[in-house]
């Protein structure tokens, strides 16, 4: 996450004063953790706090879209149910587009993935709103993601393994799949352990789409890696596959998911090394654990 200009910041605090969303005795504490959006803490008074999240434009990627329209849109479904913060309100005005929303307490999910997997087919089980994109499907759209990326980088960049599609499933051989609410950036960074259970954050990239799309972003080891986790084992994928095919009742994406995962797996690594050719150094080492794992699949 990069670092607002002290104007910025003055600029932003005059909209939410102005809308009469904010108080202008309201304390503002930045937020760290994420990777695209500038976030505070705005402490209203002893009960009550916000976070107000400042959207940074031209920062969408291949595979992460960093689209305001699209969290207002989520947030609004999901409000009361226990998935997500409670939207506030939004605006668009000379800053930039920003977002604020009730805060929640807590602290960074850690190791338990069965809390993961039930909250993730909760989401699953959700009408998702009219509105947002489709989200790819299916392993033609996944190497076409992937074939993108090389195409955008320097070829010195990219080991020549991964210039290779790996083994590609037929659709015929897939069993069919669902179109449900996906988060589309379930990382360990976007997941707070609060009080009251799991809730998920940052919602700027929801889509219409796959679920095994959310499966596979969180049991990435690159993605466990880039927000200080350590790759999940054996035993806790597995574990979490059972759990969510146990609430959600849904074998189908659990047998999508294992067949694509070699493929998902392409396309992570890839897109790991196409974000350190932009200069995200710290994307190497994620790009290495995740090419490992790809490797024994």
């Amino acid at each position: 996450m990069g670092t607002a200009t002290r104007s910025q910041l003055q600029q932003l605090k005059h909209v939410w004063v102005d809308a009469g969303i904010i108080p202008d005795t309201a304390c503002w504490t930045a937020l760290t953790g994420g990777r695209t959006n500038l976030a505070w803490k705005v402490q209203i008074n002893a009960r009550t706090s916000f976070v107000c999240k400042l959207f940074v434009p031209n920062t969408a990627t291949p595979i992460f879209a960093n689209d305001a329209a699209r969290e207002v849109l989520a947030l609004r479904t999901l409000s009361g149910k226990n998935i997500a913060p409670n939207l506030v309100a939004f605006q668009n005005s000379s800053v930039g587009e920003s977002l604020v929303y009730k805060h929640l307490t807590g602290g960074p999910w850690r190791d338990d993935v069965t809390p993961v997997a039930k909250l993730m087919a909760r989401l699953h089980e959700i009408l998702p709103p009219d509105g947002l994109p489709t989200g790819p499907v299916g392993p033609a759209a996944l190497v076409a993601d992937g074939l993108a990326m090389i195409d955008q980088m320097p070829r010195e960049k990219l080991p020549s393994d991964l210039r290779q599609t790996c083994c590609i499933p037929a659709d015929a051989d897939l069993p069919a799949a669902r179109r449900v609410f996906v988060h589309g950036d379930i990382v360990p960074g976007n997941i707070l352990d609060t009080p009251d259970g799991l809730r998920l954050i940052d919602w700027q990239c929801p889509s219409i789409g796959d679920p095994s799309l959310d499966i596979a972003m969180f049991l990435s080891p690159a993605m466990q890696v880039l927000y200080g986790h350590r790759p999940l084992t054996i035993d806790e994928v597995a574990c979490f596959l059972n759990v969510y095919q146990q609430e959600s009742g849904d074998e189908q994406t659990v047998t999508r998911y294992r067949a694509l995962a070699p493929l998902y797996h392409w396309r992570m690594a890839i897109y790991c090394h196409w974000k350190a050719s932009c200069g995200d150094h710290d994307y190497a080492a994620a790009a290495a654990v995740e090419t490992a794992l790809l490797q024994k699949a």
